[in-house]
C-alpha cells in the first residue's frame, strides 16, 4: 500500500480557539438561583420529583452537581431510585426549568460576545461554546489565550454564578480534546493543547471513546482493523482506513494527528437525517387506550416538526420500552419497528402509520418509554399522487394541518388540541408547559411566548 500522508504543522491553521463548557450547567443554574455554590451543594434536577420528602418520586435525574455525583455515585442518566432514601437532609431536589436554562445560556453567550464578534463564536450545545480569540488578545492586552480564558471565566462567574471549564487549542479539535481530557480535572479548570502536544497528550488518551468523534460503534469498527488506541490510529495506514471506513476513516486519521481545518466563521448547515421525539412517561401505562393517546400526541408533534422543517418522510419508526421490571413472553424489554410509507408530513398519515405498528406489536405490555422517528426525509419538490387515495381528502388533510400550525404558532399549543389529549393518559398539555429536550420535548409546536423566549 501507499505510504500514509505526512502532515506539516507549519502549514496547518494555527489559531487561539477556546472550547468553553459550563460545568454541570442545569444543576449550576439551579444552585446559583438559590444562592448556593454549584461546586459544593448536593443538588439534582429531577423530572417529576415528589411534592413530599416522604415520597421517592418517579423521575429521571437530568442533571447533578459535582458534589451530588461524588456523594451518591450517580450520573445524568440515573433515576430517583438511585438516590439514598429517605433523602439526606443536605440534598436539594428541584424540577427542571428549561426556560430558565435558556435564559442563562443567552446571558453567558452575550458575555462571550463582549470578547469576540459573531463570526468568531460557535454555539456547540446549550452548555458548550467555541470562541476564536486570535484577534482579541491584543485588544484585551493579553499575552496568551490562557490569560484571556481566565478573564472570561471570572466574568461569567461574577455575572451568573456559573463555573466554566476551558480547553485551548490551535483548532477546534485540539481545544475540545483539551477540555474533555484535561481541563475538567485541573484545579483552575483550564488546559491547553498545541500541535507539539499531540504525541504526548493526544496519543496518550486512555480510552478511544474519550476522543471527540469516536463512539462505541466506531471504536468497534477500528478494533476489527486491529486499532485499539489513538496512537495506533495515527500510525495506521491511511489508505486502508479510507477503503474500509470511507470519509470517516480519512477524517479519523487526520484527527489522530490533531488536524482540523475548520474555521468558526464558516457557514455550515447540517443535514437532518431524521426527525423524532421520545419521552419517559410519568407512570407505568398498562391500558391500550391511554398508550394510544400518547402515541397520537407524539405522532402529531413529529409531523408538525416535519412541516416546520419543510420535509417529507418515507419511513416511520416506533419504539416502545416496557416498565423497569417487565419482560414480555420472549424476555424482551421493549420493541422497535419501522414502516415504509408514501412521502408525507401530514399528522393524519403519520399517526395512522405509527398506530398501525403499535396495534400490530402491542399485546398488553406495561409501557414506560415511547419514541417516534421519521427518517428517509425528502424535499417536497412535487406532490406524489396515490391512485388509491382521494385527492380531495388529501387536500383537506393538508389544509387542516396548515390551519392547526398557524393557530398554534400564533396563540400557543393548548389553543388547539385533539379531544383525546383531555382524556386520562394524555400528556401533551402538561408537556407543552415545559420547554425542549429533557423537560418538554415539544420542539416545533410551542406557543408564541416560547418562541419569543
Amino acid at each position: 500500500m501507499k505510504q500514509s500522508p505526512i502532515f506539516d504543522y507549519h502549514k496547518e491553521p494555527s489559531r487561539d480557539i477556546l472550547c468553553i463548557d459550563c460545568k454541570s450547567f442545569y444543576a449550576s443554574c439551579e444552585a446559583a438561583s438559590l444562592g448556593l455554590d454549584p461546586l459544593k451543594v448536593k443538588l439534582v434536577v429531577m423530572s417529576y420529583p415528589s411534592d413530599s420528602t416522604r415520597k421517592r418520586g418517579s423521575g429521571l435525574i437530568l442533571a447533578s452537581s459535582p458534589s451530588a455525583k461524588k456523594a451518591y455515585g450517580i450520573t445524568n442518566v440515573s433515576r430517583a431510585r438511585d438516590l439514598p432514601f429517605p433523602y439526606p437532609k443536605d440534598l436539594v431536589i428541584v424540577a427542571p426549568r428549561m426556560n430558565h436554562y435558556m435564559h442563562v445560556n443567552r446571558k453567558i453567550n452575550n458575555i462571550f460576545r463582549t470578547f469576540v464578534d459573531d463570526a468568531n463564536i460557535a454555539v456547540y450545545s446549550v452548555d458548550e461554546t467555541f470562541l476564536d480569540v486570535t484577534d482579541s488578545l491584543s485588544y484585551f492586552k493579553c499575552d496568551s489565550a490562557y490569560e484571556l480564558a481566565r478573564i472570561i471565566q471570572r466574568k461569567v462567574f461574577s455575572e451568573t454564578g456559573i463555573y466554566t471549564t476551558i480547553g485551548i487549542g490551535e483548532n477546534p479539535l485540539l481545544a475540545k480534546l483539551a477540555l474533555d481530557n484535561e481541563a475538567k480535572d485541573n484545579p483552575d479548570m483550564k488546559a491547553e493543547w498545541r500541535y507539539e502536544d499531540v504525541e504526548y497528550k493526544l496519543w496518550n488518551i486512555d480510552t478511544m471513546t474519550d476522543f471527540w468523534g469516536i463512539g462505541h460503534r466506531t471504536a468497534k469498527r477500528l478494533n476489527k482493523l486491529g486499532i485499539y488506541s489513538i496512537r495506533e490510529l495515527a500510525h495506521s495506514n491511511f489508505y486502508r482506513l479510507k477503503k474500509e471506513m470511507g470519509v470517516l476513516g480519512a477524517q479519523l486519521y487526520a484527527h489522530a494527528w490533531g488536524i482540523d481545518r475548520t474555521f468558526l466563521g464558516e457557514d455550515y448547515a447540517p443535514k437532518s437525517k431524521s426527525v423524532g421525539n421520545s419521552q419517559i412517561l410519568i407512570k407505568d401505562y398498562d391500558k391500550r387506550s391511554e398508550i394510544e393517546i400518547v402515541v397520537r400526541e407524539m405522532a402529531d408533534q413529529v409531523a408538525t416538526r416535519l412541516r416546520k422543517d419543510d420535509k417529507l418522510t418515507t419511513c416511520v419508526s416506533l419504539w416502545v420500552g416496557y416498565s423497569l421490571t417487565y419482560k414480555d413472553a420472549a424476555g424482551r424489554s421493549g420493541f422497535s419497528k419501522q414502516l415504509t410509507i408514501d412521502a408525507t408530513n401530514t399528522s393524519k398519515k403519520i399517526t395512522e402509520a405509527v398506530l398501525r405498528i403499535f396495534n400490530q406489536y402491542y399485546d398488553k405490555q406495561v409501557v414506560r418509554n415511547i419514541g417516534i422517528s421519521c427518517s428517509k426525509l425528502e424535499e417536497p419538490t412535487r406532490q406524489q399522487l396515490n391512485l388509491f387515495e382521494d385527492i380531495k381528502e388529501t387536500d383537506r388533510n393538508k389544509k387542516f394541518d396548515e390551519v392547526v400550525d398557524q393557530v398554534r404558532r400564533k396563540y400557543g399549543f393548548t389553543k388547539m388540541i385533539y379531544t383525546s389529549s383531555l382524556m386520562e393518559g394524555g400528556r401533551a398539555i402538561a408537556r407543552s408547559s415545559l420547554v425542549g429536550g429533557h423537560a418538554g420535548g415539544m420542539a416545533g409546536i410551542e406557543g408564541k411566548s416560547d418562541e419569543e423566549d
